[in-house]
């Protein structure tokens, strides 16, 4: 663009993934449970027995690994987890997924790399056999998915007619919009293989763009963020499509947060990049109506990092920033969610309360994976490496300063400090922290933001809430999201029935991934008026196919 520059903050700050890889892969070995193995060498003899794969040769390899000065590679990862005695991919998985997200030459060779050796490897032939469970309705695995993903990419065999492709994306898409966990980063790491690929691209982007287009639908979200791992032309059709003309909100947001990794990767032509300039820029200055969200202008913030703008274009849209949003001021001062001196402190609380010891040679890499999970901005960011610290020795800890945290009131009624310790609790929390987020779904005095974020973190959150718990929450919500009575505008009306939108489908989704639909059926059907909105949307959950929700648990 004529005239742009170079201007604004410098660029949002990550911790690269090898490094984080290393990481995770240091912290085991040194908490080992195995104290022969927290010594390099001592680690490095196991490595090595009767092993007969070509990774890591000598010790000095494994501390290059450890340290993120040589990409590791997947074989290696799961040799640590042998060694370690830990589950198949519990390391691998969300190693794969940070590194999917980052992307870049070093991240794609770690992907396409095999995760053992040729001896450990499914044998041939499988493609079309897993083909067939796929479209006729079998049950299937992550490690199902990886291998029919990993041939249909990589193998000598292109998969012909499209529909089938098509299919095959739907399916897979479907399976990972109601998983979790481990194997919600099987299915990712599969979905992502389809996306990026130019043989699949075409349909697995159009799969993820038509669900962005359904109202109705649980995984808009999700669907069209997917869209930013692919770099086929109607992948960018589809989310600019959705930012200038979204379905919902949902979509609009999934849309905005595709963006972020979309235009790091440079997948917007120059017209595009126009059409992009403009959106976040009424994003940022036009006059919040009823129902804006900050995360949306949280979002559009994140862009004018990446965005070609003229220094009297950038000066104008941080001074309407700055006098609206704090935290999207932060962002783009900052490249953070909190400016430099409160993140050190809300990391230094975090750190404070941890139970566990942290190896002083992993203490720095730590800090800074600690400041990703609280104050990256990209909140798929945030999302993937709470994943990453989920599969740290540290895990459980962290849940427990994070919960603890919650528990105070000047952190709970505060928005920018309670959303993000609640969508890192949707990652790492456990039956230990599940009473401190219920709560918050009910409490008095908690701005409707921060109850929402825990009614979403709940649902991923383990341990069971007794049936008088979901009653409180059907009815608690349902009320607040009733029409109101007597005369409202337009606007109003519209930018009410959005927000109530939301809520409900919040709801229905915690009831859906806690096993509850079978109450929540019962509750709609007592609250036929109140409850319109959930009946709805509830009927998604209902019909999903068992093979489906059978398939998404494995």
């Amino acid at each position: 663009m004529e005239g742009s520059a170079s201007v604004g903050p410098a660029a949002v700050r990550r911790t690269p993934w090898q490094v984080s890889a290393g990481w995770l892969l240091r912290t085991h070995r040194l908490c080992s449970a195995r104290t022969s193995l927290r010594p390099l060498p001592g680690f490095a003899r196991a490595f090595h027995d009767g092993y007969r794969g070509a990774a890591g040769r000598s010790h000095s390899s494994l501390s290059r690994w450890e340290t993120g000065r040589v990409p590791v590679t997947q074989e290696a990862v799961r040799r640590y987890e042998d060694v370690l005695g830990l589950p198949a991919y519990a390391l691998l998985a969300p190693i794969q997924t940070i590194a999917r997200h980052e992307g870049g030459a070093t991240a794609a060779a770690f992907l396409r790399g095999e995760p053992g050796p040729p001896t450990a490897r499914p044998p041939g032939g499988r493609l079309e056999a897993l083909l067939d469970r796929a479209l006729d309705g079998g049950v299937l695995t992550g490690d199902d998915w990886d291998t029919l993903s990993r041939a249909a990419v990589h193998g000598p065999e292109r998969v012909m007619p499209g529909r089938v492709r098509s299919a095959v994306a739907r399916r897979l898409l479907e399976e990972t919009l109601v998983s979790d966990g481990t194997a919600w980063m099987r299915r990712f790491e599969a979905l992502g293989r389809l996306l990026a690929d130019p043989g699949w691209g075409p349909e697995a982007a159009a799969v993820c763009s038509g669900v962005g287009e359904q109202p109705g639908h649980v995984g808009l979200i999700e669907a069209v963020c997917a869209l930013d791992g692919s770099p086929h032309p109607d992948a960018g059709r589809a989310v600019l499509r959705q930012l200038t003309d979204p379905t919902n909100q949902d979509s609009g947001y999934g849309a905005l947060l595709a963006c972020a990794r979309k235009t790091r990767r440079r997948h917007f032509d120059t017209r595009q990049t126009r059409t992009l300039v403009e959106v976040a820029d009424a994003l940022l200055t036009s006059r919040p109506g009823p129902g804006a969200k900050p995360a949306v202008a949280e979002a559009a913030a994140v862009l004018l990092h990446q965005l070609p703008l003229t220094r009297t274009h950038f000066a104008r849209l941080l001074d309407t920033v700055g006098r609206r949003n704090d935290t999207a001021q932060a962002i783009v001062l900052h490249g953070s969610l909190a400016d430099p001196a409160a993140a050190s402190v809300g990391i230094g609380r975090i750190l404070s309360r941890l139970t566990a010891e942290v190896p002083a040679q992993t203490a720095p890499v730590f800090s800074g994976i600690l400041d990703d999970l609280l104050h990256h901005p990209v909140a798929d960011v945030r999302l993937y490496t709470a994943m990453l610290v989920r599969a740290s020795p540290f895990g459980p800890a962290v849940a427990d300063a994070c919960a603890a945290e919650l528990r105070r009131p000047a952190t709970a009624r505060v928005e920018h400090r309670a959303i993000p310790l609640l969508h890192a609790l949707r990652v790492l929390g456990g039956p230990e922290q599940r009473d401190t987020v219920a709560h918050l779904t009910l409490a008095r005095g908690v701005p409707p933001g921060v109850a929402l974020a825990a009614v979403h973190a709940l649902s991923h959150i383990g341990g069971r809430s007794p049936e008088g718990y979901w009653r409180a929450l059907f009815a608690h919500h349902t009320a607040t999201t009733a029409t109101p009575a007597g005369p409202v505008t337009t606007v109003t009306t519209a930018a009410d029935e959005a927000d109530r939108q939301a809520v409900v489908r919040r709801l229905v989704y915690c009831f859906a991934m806690a096993g509850q639909l079978p109450l929540l059926t019962l509750l709609v059907e007592q609250e036929r008026d109140r409850a319109a909105p959930a009946r709805h949307l509830s009927l998604w959950w209902v019909g999903l196919a068992h093979h489906i929700s059978a398939s998404a648990r494995l």
